[in-house]
């Protein structure tokens, strides 16, 4: 780490000490420290330089076994501390050398190391660094270098200390002082379930789920609400619970598994405790849990109310994103859309929520008429989850689905997104009037007016544009936005701007132009509420239901490869796909296939992921 000292134009290294240069490096601590040069357990050891010259030593090893107020602080039980304890790092010797006198030398150095401690020590032990731990003796001095570096004082130690494999009381007592290195280090190091941050910042973390994430359990919970739901099947011969069922097909699925022929021989091959877990049923005659067969399975699903199904199911992912929502704004936990977030909001106007709205066809789900089963999906920009969905009759559209789709969804301050199908006046009344929401709508032809006096504006009306460019797949992708007041332009309802945003799409190798294309659209966020560029992001977040969902149903689960078509098969297989999608975007999954191979590997996991 390199940086220029303030006041000197002299840079200040901070670096691992090499290994020849130990010797040197014990001599000086033993020099000027008065514990020493002796460090224990995992030990790094870091040399400040100043121009070459040594100023400060800083020696870390593994944390103390036994501390009251960081335990405390943590939160954690003995077996937890006993299983994570290595991603606390204890900062035994830290000592600057006499010199000339520079000012804040001594939080500068610690501040320096602290930034790269967690990556040095995953490099040297394999594994990260999530909380910083010291000790300062208040008859020596008084930590104010902890201090300035926002190290916390959690408390003081009780005076006791080991000699000879016992504890031994010297009344000598220190002050403990904690920095976390991840804002919410004690949360992960308590949680019951092993964060993905504790894994190696390699391939292996890229897939990993954090199953603290996703809580479907309580009197709400998953199975209590699945037993919701009415049975239609004929009472005679029913053996296995409906909501059983249900959730054997969801844990199937995030077991890899695509079809119903597949889940029922994913469920004949749990174990006890497994199937226990499942709620399977116990057999009167041989006392063995027994799962359902195939044709159980189809009649089920053929034969359950999807309507009952998509509220509780899309209830309880809608009362999860609240809760992550919630636990995120009081957290503030780092996570990769912590970046992207920060710079949607860089000119200060608050970004809504954003929730995309679009329909998939269900290409294998051919139903007498000739025709596909349709679905119409809300979903969440933020998290990408799945909240609603409704399937649009074939003697309507999407239009029809609209209002049913939302009405019961709590939208208010939510920047809805949707395709030019529905820039509807009756749509945006609905949204504005009814759900105190914000719409943003792609105009096409459809609404020829509208679209003319968009595209007929003069031009010295729209703002100065804003561009952002994105570069992969092969592609260099600009987008250009303006943005007009559209005070007096149309009377579509409660219009308040304009959009126009240009894509320009470059092939990366060539440079070349592959194509260009303009699109407007219309908004009743204010200019005072919501940026251009705030609108840009939400332009182009809506997409996120074609990539994040409607491709992965596809390509991952292999969809529209499905031929399941009879009764509300179709639907419920969707409904579930969204459920297994949605859970692991909760579950901070960052590559759905690849959790998907991962857990079916453990499809214990399964079972946790929702709350079992």
């Amino acid at each position: 780490m390199e940086a220029r000292d303030s006041g000197s134009k002299a840079r200040l290294v901070v670096r691992l000490a090499l290994n020849d240069e130990v010797p040197r490096f014990n001599a000086l601590l033993d020099e000027h420290h008065f514990l020493g040069h002796h460090l224990f357990g995992r030990v790094l050891r870091y040399v400040a330089e100043v121009d070459d010259e040594w100023v400060g030593l800083v020696g870390f090893g593994s944390a103390a076994l036994s501390l009251r107020p960081r335990d405390h602080f943590i939160g954690w039980d003995e077996a937890t501390k006993l299983r994570r304890l290595r991603y606390v790092t204890n900062n035994q010797r830290y000592c600057i050398l006499p010199s000339e006198n520079r000012a804040n030398l001594a939080s500068a150095v610690l501040a320096r190391t602290l930034r790269r401690l967690s990556a040095d020590m995953e490099a040297a032990y394999g594994h990260p660094t999530l909380l910083v731990e010291t000790f300062t003796d208040p008859a020596r001095h008084r930590g104010t270098c902890y201090k300035a570096a926002n190290f916390l004082a959690v408390g003081e130690t009780s005076g006791y200390g080991r000699k000879n494999g016992s504890w031994v009381y010297h009344g000598n007592k220190k002050v403990c002082w904690l920095y976390p290195l991840q804002r919410n280090a004690s949360s992960i190091l308590s949680a019951d379930f092993d964060h993905p941050l504790l894994f190696r910042a390699t391939k292996e973390r890229m897939h990993m789920v954090d199953l603290n994430t996703v809580v479907i359990d309580g009197a709400n919970g998953l199975y209590q609400r699945l037993c919701e739901i009415a049975d239609h099947r004929k009472k005679r011969g029913i053996r296995h619970e409906l909501a059983s069922i249900l959730l054997i097909c969801a844990a199937a699925m995030l077991s890899g598994c695509h079809n119903p022929t597949e889940i029922a021989e994913w469920a004949t091959s749990l174990p006890d405790e497994m199937r226990l877990r499942l709620h399977c049923r116990r057999s009167p005659s041989s006392k063995e849990l027994v799962v359902p067969s195939l044709s159980t399975v189809q009649r089920a699903l053929k034969e359950v109310d999807s309507e009952e199904l998509d509220r509780i199911v899309y209830e309880t992912l809608a009362c999860q994103v609240q809760k992550e929502r919630s636990r995120t704004s009081t957290t503030n936990p780092n996570r990769e859309s912590d970046e992207e977030s920060n710079d949607n909001q860089e000119t200060g106007n608050p970004l809504f929520p954003g929730i995309s709205v679009d329909g998939k066809s269900l290409r294998g789900a051919i139903q007498d008429d000739g025709r596909c089963v349709h679905l119409l999906s809300a979903l969440t920009q933020d998290e990408r989850v799945v909240i609603s969905q409704r399937e649009v009759d074939h003697k309507k559209n999407e239009i029809v689905e609209f209002r049913p789709l939302l009405v019961d969804l709590d939208l208010e301050g939510a920047l809805i997104t949707a395709d030019p199908l529905h820039a509807q006046r009756g749509h945006a009344e609905f949204l504005v009037e009814e759900k105190s929401a914000r719409y943003l709508l792609a105009v096409l032809r459809n609404q020829p007016s509208l679209y003319d006096a968009i595209e007929g504006l003069d031009e010295k009306r729209w703002s100065e544009p804003y561009a952002e460019t994105n570069k992969g797949h092969g592609r260099i992708e600009t987008r250009t936005i303006w943005v007009a007041d559209a005070a007096g332009l149309h009377d579509f309802p409660h219009l308040a701007q304009v959009v126009r945003i240009l894509r320009e799409v470059d092939d990366a190798k060539t440079n070349t132009a592959r194509y260009t294309e303009t699109v407007y659209a219309v908004t009743s966020a204010k200019k005072s509420d919501v940026s251009a560029q705030a609108l840009l992001h939400a332009s182009r977040g809506h997409w996120q239901i074609e990539n994040g969902l409607h491709w992965v149903r596809d390509a991952t689960m292999r969809e529209d490869a499905s031929k399941v078509r009879s009764g509300s098969a179709p639907r419920v297989l969707a409904t579930m796909r969204n459920l297994v999608i949605s859970v692991l975007r909760l579950a901070r999954a960052t590559n759905i296939a690849k959790s998907l191979r991962s857990i079916a590997r453990k499809p214990e996991v399964a079972l946790t992921l929702l709350g079992l």
